[in-house]
């Protein structure tokens, strides 16, 4: 099986629809979705229909679950959670139901779908001792998986379970041993959080075993333009992330498996 494979949409359809162009063209059977289809963007709507008509699997991310009240937003930014109040109320009835049925965690075969560890939809799997930890919270659950899709961090990355790191924030193809588990992860396709704006997304050929990552460009003025007419903040559909917000992210997560304990 060829899949596209998407995470963070965040209700950009300009960036949404480039990508779904780009797949259209790569013989992709089927899509996996690793949430996150609304907040920040100004197209919730529009991304939930072109996600939900697609062949494949979704699962939902926690800007999902926020907008229906399932998740507390106290660890969003300041943007997030002003994008996420409007997106409460743009939401379509169709939207919000899907939204609503979207599982926490799928699988296709061999493959597993969550959003941001296995266990938690907002943590940030930025490490390698994370990124482990997520194969064996996977192989609890869902025994037999090869490889995990992960979104959330908005940074393409392929870790090998023995091998370690095979592809970290760039582009690019990347053969997967056959004899160890893998974690992938897409980066976004609506909000890039590198240096320039892009939409980034894989193909991930299951029976070849290759992962191939791509960031393809999009039209980020109208895109920003939309934001505007809004009343949205415009830089919504690109917020580069510091090395000091890995760094505190890293820490929270540390914190609260210590206090979980």
């Amino acid at each position: 099986m060829r899949f596209g494979v998407l995470a963070d949409v965040h209700a950009n359809l300009h960036a949404l629809d480039a990508a779904l162009a780009f797949l259209s063209s790569h013989d992709v059977d089927a899509y996996l979705c690793a949430g996150d289809l609304v907040g920040y963007g100004a197209f919730p709507n529009e991304c939930v229909r072109r996600v939900r008509d697609l062949p494949g699997r979704c699962v939902a991310g926690n800007h999902d679950l926020i907008v229906l009240d399932r998740c507390s937003d106290e660890r969003c930014v300041p943007l997030a959670k002003a994008s996420l109040r409007w997106t409460r109320a743009a939401l379509d009835p169709d939207a919000r139901s899907f939204l609503a049925e979207l599982p926490s965690g799928a699988s296709e075969g061999a493959v597993a779908l969550r959003h941001g560890s296995v266990v938690d939809a907002q943590e940030y799997v930025l490490t390698e001792a994370q990124t482990a930890a997520c194969l064996r919270d996977i192989e609890r659950v869902a025994p037999g998986t090869e490889i995990l899709i992960l979104g959330h961090t908005h940074r393409p990355m392929a870790f090998g379970e023995r091998c370690g790191w095979l592809l970290r924030e760039s582009a690019g193809a990347v053969s997967l041993p056959r004899d160890e588990a893998i974690v992938l992860n897409p980066g976004a396709v609506g909000q890039s959080r590198s240096r320039d704006a892009r939409a980034r997304f894989a193909v991930l050929d299951t029976k070849a075993r290759v992962a191939t990552f791509h960031a393809v460009p999009y039209d980020v003025d109208a895109c920003r333009q939309a934001l505007r007419d809004r009343g949205l903040p415009p830089e919504s559909c690109h917020v580069p992330r510091s090395r000091w917000d890995d760094v505190a992210g890293a820490i929270r997560t540390r914190v609260r498996r210590l206090v979980a304990r």
